[in-house]
């Protein structure tokens, strides 16, 4: 990554003054709105999706169904995928949690290559 960054900072410095600035003007903007779509990135969906589940086969386990003529087979079935979907959930919580952790240092580089645009404005103002 360092390297990448490197080679950012020599095509920039090797440009012609004009078209850095240029580039450097909208860079920012675009920077923004990459860090506030990282921040909106959890796993929240996810917890949704598992709550609503359990929600839904709770329904089913605490109502009174002797009053209706539904199969209690397929009661049972859709009860089974409902815990079955439910588990699968439980166990992304580990991939969630790589992918937090990427997100997180996606965050840092991008805030690292924020002060090097700001380095390269600030010198670019002095010569």
């Amino acid at each position: 990554m360092h390297n990448w960054i490197g080679v950012v900072f020599l095509i920039c410095s090797f440009t012609s003054s004009v078209l850095c600035c240029d580039w450097l003007r909208h860079y920012g903007h675009h920077s923004n709105n990459s860090l506030v779509l990282l921040d909106q990135m959890v796993e929240s969906r996810l917890v949704f999706i598992r709550d609503s589940l359990e929600l839904i086969g709770g329904l089913y386990l605490h109502g009174n169904l002797s009053s209706v003529t539904w199969d209690t087979t397929k009661i049972e079935h859709f009860l089974l995928s409902i815990y079955r979907q439910t588990d699968g959930l439980n166990s992304c919580g580990s991939s969630t949690a790589s992918w937090e952790l990427i997100r997180k240092e996606t965050k840092f580089h991008l805030q690292q290559l924020d002060l090097l645009v700001a380095t390269i404005r600030s010198s670019s103002h002095h010569q």
